[in-house]
């Protein structure tokens, strides 16, 4: 799986729908899927502490630090990540049908491949993604079989942001809140709590 994620010929390219950033979902020639994420800053680069949360650029490199911390911890609930050196042209601008992704490619003024799809946040020519000159780093995960194949069911988190500036959520004011949590399905049954704790100390430790 993971050596098919580093060098399986591209198939197709689209432009994820949804999300604040960019995002792409290449398909390769045996028509397994991945999720990729660019590279969008260095590794060393550090973000100003006064941004608003999720103002901040997506890290590629997190989504593998996730896949190998997930491991480490055995969880085993984060789908394998690897990172690759995509092509900009040949595995990208090349390949995709979505018109919309193609419009935005362009060659900087020192002669690199640029695009920057669309999106709420960072998708613009001031925050283009670039080849060196056409060799990106980037990030690929395992896209989940589509749900006619593995269906399943999604649960949003009770502890969600709030997304406001102004408006704080309901566990950052209810003193017992959690309480409330353990009585409410499908928390009050089985280890779905516990195991959502696990994945809350994954998303801490990713962080620090």
């Amino acid at each position: 799986m993971l050596l098919t994620l580093r060098v399986k010929k591209v198939l197709c390219v689209l432009q994820k729908s949804g999300g604040t950033q960019l995002k792409l979902v290449m398909t390769f020639t045996n028509y397994g899927q991945a999720l990729l994420k660019p590279m969008k800053q260095e590794r060393d680069e550090e973000t100003n502490y006064n941004l608003y949360y999720f103002s901040d650029f997506e890290r590629h490199n997190a989504e593998i630090a996730a896949f190998h911390l997930d491991r480490v911890l055995g969880f085993r609930r984060v789908p394998p990540v690897v990172g690759r050196l995509v092509d900009v042209v040949e595995e990208i601008k090349d390949v995709t049908t979505d018109r919309k992704l193609a419009r935005t490619f362009f060659t900087s003024p020192v002669g690199s491949v640029c695009f920057y799809g669309q999106c709420s946040y960072y998708c613009s020519t001031e925050h283009a993604v670039c080849g060196r000159p056409r060799l990106m780093e980037a990030s690929l995960g395992v896209m989940l079989p589509d749900l006619s194949l593995a269906p399943r069911r999604t649960w949003r988190s009770p502890w969600r942001r709030s997304y406001s500036r102004s408006k704080r959520a309901k566990w950052e004011t209810d003193p017992d809140y959690c309480s409330s949590v353990k009585k409410t399905p499908p928390y009050n049954k089985g280890t779905r709590l516990l195991d959502f704790m696990d994945m809350v100390i994954l998303d801490f430790l990713m962080s620090t």
